[in-house]
């Protein structure tokens, strides 16, 4: 018997690069997919909501109208990221990259992660990239303010990345949640307007359809139903850095985060009108 109630994703930065060709093969699927976007007019594809990942306040509304207007969460695809090139703050004070890349999904999962316990099988994929085993958390500087670089900043993202979807799944397990976290490839996108060709990949870049695959193999394949805290190079599993695999790293990582991200924790969510 045909559903009547389609599945429900949602993708972060959904609005171009490898968020839109993950909106897109979703929606190829079958699934009402909420496409989380800085700017909704740029949004082709999806239903486009108003999220900026600059903005822990702008996560919390984008969450509570998701709560008020989703009655199931089947697939979160935290897709978008920043490479910054001089170093810039989100509107709390993060580090950019900390910020956008890190503490925005990891706020966002937190508040919808009781409807996505609610929701049957439901899956968590983190885009993060081999450029993880490049990073170290700077536990005495995390926002980079006494030294900084752009890709420094951006590895230590990504294994931040890494590291919580290890600790997301420990902590969801037996609730039939999965989460895993993939490196997309090189693919040629606006992240690395910073970056010369040639700098960081061997190669031609992929396209951001070729770099959606690893998400959409995630969030969809049969195979992968219930497997959960692995991490993927593009569509095969591989074992992440020896960094991402310490678990006292990861669970300080954590109550680092849930400190950072407190206020948008306990405060009373209210869904914005539109």
């Amino acid at each position: 018997m045909k559903r009547l109630d389609p599945l429900v994703a949602i993708v972060t930065g959904g609005a171009g690069g490898i968020g839109l060709e993950t909106v897109r093969g979703l929606a190829r699927a079958g699934m009402r997919v909420v496409a989380g976007c800085r700017d909704v007019k740029k949004a082709t594809a999806g239903e486009a909501w108003t999220l900026d990942l600059a903005r822990l306040s702008s996560v919390k509304s984008f969450a509570a109208r998701a709560l008020a207007e989703l009655p199931r969460i089947d697939v979160v695809v935290c897709n978008a990221a920043v490479w910054p090139g001089p170093r810039r703050k989100t509107a709390d004070g993060f580090e950019l990259a900390f910020g956008v890349n890190h503490l925005a999904h990891f706020l966002l999962v937190e508040l919808l992660r009781e409807r996505l316990v609610a929701t049957a099988a439901a899956r968590i994929v983190v885009v993060s990239s081999g450029l993880h085993a490049r990073g170290a958390i700077r536990w005495d500087d995390v926002q980079l303010e006494r030294r900084y670089d752009g890709a420094d900043a951006y590895a230590q993202s990504k294994l931040a990345n890494v590291m919580w979807t290890l600790a997301l799944a420990r902590r969801l397990a037996g609730t039939g949640v999965t989460a895993n976290a993939c490196h997309p490839g090189v693919v040629a996108t606006g992240l690395l307007r910073h970056q010369p060709p040639g700098r960081w990949d061997q190669g031609q870049r992929l396209t951001p359809a070729d770099g959606a695959r690893p998400s959409l193999h995630l969030a969809l394949a049969p195979a992968l139903a219930t497997v959960t805290g692995r991490y993927f190079h593009r569509l095969d599993e591989r074992k992440p850095a020896p960094a991402a695999l310490d678990r006292a790293a990861q669970d300080r990582l954590w109550s680092l985060s849930q400190r950072l991200v407190a206020p948008h924790l306990t405060q009373p969510l209210h869904a914005p009108d539109s």
